[in-house]
């Protein structure tokens, strides 16, 4: 009752709980009481990131991912002065030519948090570009930048599981460098698991031009060795019994994938959505493609 009224904007009443909870009804072989127990500890550990803490990071990835950056090259440009009001034209400048897109078409998160992120860092439409505005079909036909003075384009996202939606998605990009060699391309994101990161720089277009506000490091597994989650548990709750739930159940939820999307384990979630990566025991149903009856607690809207 605490967490839903304090942190997850009552997204998650007793009901819906207690619907949840008739979900474990003793197939892992434990008691019934045993399974829920450790179910209900699972839905404790949740990260729920409601509306007004999406504002915020919204605020801390312009300012510490994009804004000082931009700083920092703007006097080293200007040889290092200090005067202010000199770095403020440059830095104004460098923002003009810079647009901010969405990962994704325009339904999915990463286009959708851009409303939000414009509002709080008080940019103009102008600094905003839909995919398909990049490039545009001159008079012989030929394929060529709609705005050739753009140096720079930031690709934002709300979290990067294992970085292979960045990695597909930055593959058309190949023909925005071919066009301008040097344009720079950048993907930021709210979250990143340290594998989705490192996977990004590694494997896509964006290179070292990756970064997130928060990055999870493999603690952040909830049901691995190294579990933040599993280290320190109450006293009538065994680790081992809460992998075995957590397992089984997502095994038959989620056979492909039962600890979430390439085995990402998190426990994770935000105002707009639910992301795959998070354990399929809290998000599936039937409409996400569960193969047997399944009540989530903080559903996940799905991909037609």
């Amino acid at each position: 009752m605490v967490l839903n009224e304090w942190a997850w904007e009552n997204r998650a009443q007793w009901e819906v709980v207690s619907a949840w909870l008739d979900n474990f009804d003793g197939r892992s072989g434990l008691s019934v009481e045993e399974e829920r127990l450790c179910a209900l500890y699972i839905l404790s550990q949740f990260l729920y990131f409601g509306s007004l803490e999406i504002r915020v990071l919204l605020r801390a990835l312009f300012r510490d991912l994009v804004l000082l950056p931009t700083i920092q090259s703007s006097r080293a440009a200007l040889g290092g002065s200090r005067d202010a009001n000199l770095i403020l034209g440059e830095v104004s400048l460098r923002i003009d030519r810079t647009r901010f897109l969405g990962v994704g078409n325009p339904s999915e998160s990463g286009v959708h948090l851009l409303y939000y992120f414009r509002q709080e860092n008080s940019l103009r439409k102008t600094h905003f570009l839909d995919s398909a505005q990049i490039f545009m079909t001159d008079g012989g036909g030929q394929r060529v930048l709609r705005y050739p003075d753009v140096d720079r384009y930031i690709f934002v996202d709300d979290v990067c599981g294992s970085g292979e939606t960045a990695v597909r998605y930055s593959q058309w990009l190949g023909e925005l460098k071919a066009l301008k060699p040097s344009v720079e391309l950048h993907y930021l994101a709210l979250f990143a698991t340290e594998v989705g990161l490192d996977r990004v720089r590694r494997s896509s277009i964006f290179e070292h031009n990756s970064a997130a506000v928060f990055e999870l490091d493999g603690s952040y597994k909830s049901m691995s060795a190294r579990s933040r989650y599993l280290r320190v548990v109450p006293t009538d709750i065994s680790p081992a019994n809460v992998q075995l739930v957590a397992n089984t159940y997502g095994m038959l939820v989620c056979p492909s994938d039962p600890l979430g999307y390439e085995d990402s384990q998190l426990l994770l979630g935000f105002h707009h959505n639910t992301p795959d990566n998070t354990l399929p025991i809290i998000w599936r149903d039937r409409e996400n493609g569960s193969p047997i009856t399944w009540r989530a607690a903080f559903r996940r809207y799905p991909k037609l």
